[in-house]
């Protein structure tokens, strides 16, 4: 209950800051192109230190990497408190992104080490996400959001400390080695595609709901159905064919982003926010089982589904500044239905079949 416990406090700290960031942005200034860097400028950051700090997982002591990324991230939601203008919230989300890359790899070989599921695992990081957004639909206040994020970090860290030792295999790591990603290219290529579309989405999605008469109670609750519905959905998940249930997860995707183009009212999203539950639990367990399953540097290998979840956020959320602000909010629906298509023709023919895993 320890590691579940620290997915849910650090998966619901992290939703509760991140949910409202478009509109915090607009409030004090920002149009929708600096909305967009603001938002790359977090997961740029993230990218390098997670690609850093999962190969570190690889070679340091797991429970100290752990600690210490809490604690330093529990500093940084605090500080997002002091951000009043489009600047200052930009330099606070970039240090919050370095902060955050610190533990997620070290977590995860937690979770392996001790030989327990990858999916019921990863189930508590959707229920916190379902919690941080309606907590950050029902505060409303910006600053008690951010202080909220930093409590529930320090309440994480405290747990992390009294975690017992586990033993992983330490190997020699070569930071600037690029071995693992050219051995996994087709896994990390595909998952980057698709969430660089669904990241374009997600940075507009909240004016998006705007425009369709919701209100911020309204977004929260919305936001709630993905990572409810993906809370049952990931603990069902054990002994699949991982491969197959991945490149599914790309197909749904494409019905999930184009589904939410006809709606002329906030209501009619929730079946389109079911449906992305329904691939992202397919994409994440799947992609981080294949990955565990393939390769030494487990950490690393694993550890690196942050980084091109961060990578893609750099090129999606620029991608869905810009094309919003020219084009309009159907056209980043269509890129992300696009961007999910090209991903599962990849893997028809790249991932085979035979690629199961027993969870």
């Amino acid at each position: 209950m320890k590691l579940n416990s620290i997915q849910f406090f650090t998966s619901a700290s992290m939703m509760i800051s991140m949910m409202l960031i478009p509109v915090i942005a607009k409030d004090i200034g920002a149009n929708r192109i600096q909305i967009g860097i603001i938002v790359a400028v977090y997961g740029l950051c993230l990218f390098i230190s997670s690609y850093m700090f999962s190969k570190a997982a690889d070679a340091w002591n797991i429970k100290k990497l752990l600690v210490a990324g809490l604690a330093f991230s529990a500093v940084a939601y605090f500080l997002q408190v002091f951000a009043d203008d489009p600047l200052g919230l930009g330099l606070a989300r970039g240090f919050l992104g370095i902060c955050i890359g610190m533990y997620p790899a070290a977590l995860i070989m937690h979770v392996y080490g001790a030989g327990r599921s990858i999916g019921k695992f990863s189930s508590f990081g959707a229920l916190g996400w379902a919690a941080g957004f309606f907590v950050a639909g029902l505060i409303g206040n910006y600053d008690v959001i951010f202080i909220a994020s930093s409590v529930l970090v320090i309440l994480s860290a405290i747990i992390s400390m009294r975690l017992p030792d586990v033993e992983v295999q330490k190997i020699k790591v070569e930071y600037m080695s690029l071995a693992t990603v050219k051995a996994n290219w087709d896994i990390y290529l595909t998952f980057m595609l698709r969430h660089t579309g669904a990241t374009a989405v997600w940075v507009i999605f909240p004016l998006y709901l705007i425009s369709l008469g919701a209100d911020e109670f309204w977004i929260g609750v919305i936001y709630c159905i993905n990572p409810l519905a993906q809370f049952f959905i990931m603990r069902r998940l054990g002994g699949r064919d991982m491969a197959s249930l991945v490149r599914y997860g790309y197909l749904v995707s494409v019905v999930a982003f184009l589904s939410f183009i006809p709606p002329t009212t906030f209501y009619y999203i929730i079946p389109g926010m079911i449906l992305i539950a329904v691939s992202w639990s397919f994409l994440y367990v799947g992609s981080t089982e294949l990955l565990l399953s393939r390769n030494q540097d487990k950490a690393t290998a694993a550890g690196l589904i942050t980084s091109v979840i961060s990578l893609s956020s750099v090129v999606g959320s620029l991608l869905g500044g810009v094309v919003s602000h020219y084009y309009g909010f159907v056209a980043v629906l269509v890129l992300a239905g696009g961007l999910s298509f090209i991903s599962f023709l990849i893997l028809a023919v790249r991932v085979a079949p035979d690629s199961s895993i027993s969870g």
